[in-house]
């Protein structure tokens, strides 16, 4: 099987479960820029993509930038995997957004950086961008530039900032680079993405080990039927089950929840 993975998102532990659990068949992994990632699978180049979707908007942002809402990121596939298009799509996790800065800047003495601040910086924007940093942040000073390499080595220099998911200003961080968290701005959601029409026979494995799911659980994208129910036996001592009634009222359902933090 050959999975496609985008930057930011690390095959070691899937590999190891994967040999594991499918020894005869070896897990290919190969690296795609994120906007090439769908269409490595519609070619039939790769089975199956681990890829980054478009953001959800926050509640309440404004799109400041001359980017259209309903536009992907630059960086990102066009159109995005959807299912209505016949592709499988499994959520996998959200990375948080944050801002790369130099060492020694002003936000390094805070532990996450408002939006409000962070609109006040240059801005640089990579062309292969993936979060729609130039909408989310609405910075008054935005430059352009060829890829994220280029916007950190600026960034180095001191030219501006750069905002990445954490994942992928981790994977090129530096001892040059600081990161904040920028929780106003929305993160980037990953996930395992498939086309129906080419499946592989093996992807609902694939789907266990990247949940981590262990080996002896369920495995499936979508939630089985109920099974029927089993038919009544006749003999002695059974005849169906009616519904008692009388004037007590259902207990109501108890539920726990969920304490905030």
């Amino acid at each position: 099987m050959r999975l496609l993975l985008v930057p930011g998102v690390s095959p070691d532990r899937w590999a190891r479960v994967w040999a594991q659990r499918v020894p005869d068949e070896p897990l290919d992994v190969v690296r795609a820029a994120p906007a090439g990632a769908a269409a490595a699978v519609l070619a039939g180049d790769v089975d199956a993509a681990v890829l980054r979707l478009p953001p959800d908007p926050a509640p309440g942002l404004s799109s400041p930038g001359p980017s259209s809402p309903d536009l992907p990121p630059p960086g990102l596939p066009s159109p995005v995997p959807s299912t209505r298009d016949g592709w499988a799509v499994v959520p996998l996790w959200e990375d948080r957004a944050v801002v790369v800065v130099p060492r020694e800047h002003l936000f390094t003495v805070v532990d996450a950086v408002d939006l409000d601040d962070l609109r006040a910086e240059p801005l640089l924007v990579p062309a292969d961008d993936v979060l729609g940093a130039e909408a989310a942040v609405g910075a008054a000073e935005v430059t352009q530039v060829p890829d994220t390499p280029t916007a950190l080595d600026l960034v180095a220099s001191g030219a501006g900032v750069v905002v990445l998911p954490h994942a992928l200003a981790r994977e090129h961080g530096d001892t040059r680079f600081a990161v904040r968290d920028v929780p106003e701005v929305p993160a980037s959601r990953v996930a395992l993405v498939w086309h129906r029409d080419a499946e592989h026979p093996l992807v609902q494995e694939l789907v266990g080990i990247v949940r981590g799911r262990t080996a002896g659980s369920s495995r499936g994208d979508v939630a089985a039927p109920p099974a029927p129910a089993a038919p009544a036996v006749a003999g002695r001592g059974t005849s169906p089950r009616t519904p008692r009634t009388g004037t007590r009222g259902a207990r109501p359902a108890r539920g726990r929840g969920r304490r905030a933090r």
